[in-house]
Order: structure tokens, then C-alpha cells, then sequence
């Protein structure tokens, strides 16, 4: 049975796990390592950008769903946000892409990408949505026998 965690709600070692276990799930930060992003994942609070979600399988890490907000935060992760839904079954999918459209529009106005486009939060949300509605179609996802 899989379960996923926001990264705040997780015991030390569920971290310590899922961080080490991102590389065999095809994940590596832009800039560091382990500790480059145990530092910025220990930034994130409650309800605000960024969170960071960890999907397992038992104890065995096969997803994750990290929900930056700022392209220029965090060296490690220069990125809106970056994920594995489309290697995810669609009764993951589904929950995560709703926590995803729900922070985005929670979040609220615009922010400055690294190109210098003004991009409103809002927009993401509709990027979520219209992700899962594709992914729905079998657009852009793995067929389900061939997810993680």
C-alpha cells in the first residue's frame, strides 16, 4: 500500500530514507547533495512553498512531489516545482495533484522567473489540473501496469 508525507511530517530516519533514496528513483539535486537539500527541505513550514512530498511503498521510496515556488530559493532545486507523477499509479496521482493545485492557488499573486517572466501562482494550479486531465486521457503518464 503506498502513502505519502510531506516532508515536515516525517520522523528523522523517513527523511534521512527518502533523501538517500532519491537517486534510485532517477532524482539528483542541480547543485549538492544530501545535505545541500536536507538543508532547504528543512525550510519548508506548514502550508506555504516550499513543501516537498515522498511517496512509499511500504518502505521502499517511488515517488516524490516537491513544490518549490521560487526558482532562485534554493540552489539545489531551481525549479517552480519538479515531480514523478507520470511514473505514478493514478490513485497516487490523483491526491498529490490536488494537494499541488490546492497550495498553488493558496499561495496566491505572481512570482519572477530566473528568464524574468512574471508567472501567476494560479497558472501552475491550472498546469496541475490540466496535467491530471491528460494523464486521465493516458496523455503523457505510463500506461498503469507500467507505473511504479
Amino acid at each position: 500500500m503506498e502513502q505519502f508525507y510531506n516532508y515536515q511530517d516525517m520522523s528523522p530516519e523517513q527523511r534521512e530514507s527518502a533523501l538517500g533514496a532519491l537517486s534510485s528513483i532517477g532524482f539528483s539535486p542541480a547543485y549538492g547533495g544530501v545535505k545541500t537539500m536536507r538543508r532547504a527541505m528543512d525550510k519548508s513550514a506548514g502550508e506555504k512553498m516550499p513543501q516537498f512530498y515522498f511517496v512509499f511503498r511500504d518502505k521502499e521510496l517511488i515517488g516524490y512531489m516537491f513544490l518549490i515556488g521560487d526558482d532562485k530559493k534554493f540552489r539545489a532545486f531551481p525549479w517552480i516545482s519538479i515531480d514523478n507523477l507520470d511514473e505514478l499509479p493514478m490513485r497516487i496521482v490523483e491526491p498529490l495533484a490536488a494537494i499541488a493545485v490546492k497550495a498553488w492557488n493558496d499561495e496566491g499573486g505572481c512570482f519572477i522567473s530566473s528568464d524574468g517572466s512574471i508567472i501567476e501562482k494560479s497558472l501552475i494550479a491550472r498546469t496541475y489540473k490540466h496535467r491530471l486531465e491528460n494523464y486521465r486521457r493516458g496523455i503523457g503518464k505510463r500506461d498503469e501496469n507500467e507505473c511504479r
